[in-house]
Formats: C-alpha cells, sequence, structure tokens
C-alpha cells in the first residue's frame, strides 16, 4: 500500500512545499501519532484473527483510486488514503481497535489540499465575506471605508483584499486545531461540535481584524 501510494504523498508534499496554504500538512501526521498515543490507554488490544471484512474498506479505497486516475483528479486519490488505512487496522488489529483509531485516521484529512474548485469558490467566498466584515468594521471605527467587490476604499487609499488575504490559510488552520482539541477533550459530545462549528465565524472574524488592523 505504501508503494502504491508514493506518487500521491510525493504531491501531498509539494503541495506544502509550494502552497502557503497547506504549510501545516507537515506536522498533520506527527499530531495524528500523538493523539494514537494519548488514547492508547483506552485502546481495545489487537484480535487474535485477521479481520477479513477490513478488505472492504481497501476495495473501496482501490475503486476511488481507479476514479481518480480516470477523472484526473489527485484529491480523489489522496482521500483513498483513508479508508486504505482504516481497512489495513481493521485486517490487521480488528474492528474495535480500527474505531478507536479514526479521530487519528480523520485529523489526517487535514494534511490533503483541497479540490481546486473547491479552493477556489472557497477562498472566493472568503475574499468577500472579509471584505464586507472589514469595511463594517472600519466604519464602526469612524472611518469613511466603502466596499467595492473585494477592494476597501477608505477615502483615496485603496485597500485591496486579495485571494492570499482570503483567510484560507487561517480558516483551514482553526478548524484542524478545533478538532484536535475536541477528539482530546473529555468533555461531553456537544461541547465539542460546538467548538469545532465555532472555528469557523472564528477564523472569519480574526482574518476580518487583520484586514482592518492593516487599513
Amino acid at each position: 500500500l505504501i508503494y502504491s501510494y508514493l506518487p500521491t504523498f510525493d504531491w501531498m508534499v509539494q503541495s506544502w512545499r509550494r502552497e502557503p496554504d497547506y504549510g501545516h500538512g507537515w506536522f498533520v501526521l506527527p499530531l495524528a501519532l500523538f493523539l494514537c498515543y494519548r488514547r492508547s490507554d483506552s485502546f481495545p488490544g489487537v484480535s487474535e484473527n485477521v479481520a477479513w471484512q477490513g478488505l472492504s474498506l481497501i476495495f473501496l479505497a482501490i475503486g476511488i483510486r481507479v476514479l481518480s486516475r480516470m477523472a484526473y483528479a489527485d484529491f480523489l486519490d489522496a482521500y483513498s488514503i483513508l479508508p486504505a488505512l482504516a481497512g489495513a487496522i481493521w485486517c490487521l488489529m480488528g474492528f474495535r481497535a480500527m474505531l478507536r483509531s479514526l479521530p487519528a485516521i480523520g485529523f489526517l484529512f487535514f494534511a490533503i489540499p483541497l479540490p481546486f474548485q473547491a479552493e477556489s469558490a472557497l477562498s472566493w467566498s472568503l475574499q468577500g465575506v472579509a471584505t464586507d466584515l472589514s469595511t463594517f468594521f472600519l466604519r464602526a471605527l469612524g472611518q469613511p471605508a466603502i466596499a467595492a467587490g473585494h477592494i476597501v476604499w477608505i477615502g483615496e487609499e485603496k485597500l485591496m483584499v486579495e485571494e492570499a488575504c482570503s483567510g484560507l490559510r487561517i480558516f483551514v488552520g482553526m478548524a484542524a486545531c478545533a478538532y484536535y482539541w475536541a477528539v482530546l477533550s473529555d468533555r461531553n459530545w456537544t461541547d465539542r461540535v460546538v467548538l469545532i462549528l465555532a472555528a469557523i465565524p472564528a477564523a472569519i472574524l480574526v482574518n476580518a481584524t487583520r484586514i482592518v488592523v492593516i487599513g
């Protein structure tokens, strides 16, 4: 499995190196392993026999890989790593061990770059939200701010909210931190859900505040 995924790993690493929005990818795998270590006290142990049912997830991963090659979608190939890993753990360690490892496997999602279309659409939307929200705060502070597209006019000064200022990096980073804290926390599930959902408006607010300070 590892050998067959080497080209995919290389694509992911190149994205971490070249695209600032995914520079956090280097930390995802070590943090996922630490997550397993922190939850090792409640690990159910390894089953005595091979659980062949786990092959169902591995076959699912193979199907996703075939689809990704036919559709020329590298991101699908990367996403197939998650069911492949879950299936391997299910086969070798048992179903309960696989269930216990799912939060760590799910955290690996943050190491995979978003599809280009989804990234562009999300970045464009975040640019618009950041422009409108920062304009509102600037007006509240007594500045003559006007929003026009992705541009904030402050008097005769033009502040352009470019794609790099969309807040996508903050958005993904805060979502990953919220997910990680929710998994490690011993609080009830409602508190965890609230924390993860709160990361979304918090990231938008932080990015808008940054633009307001620059303005």
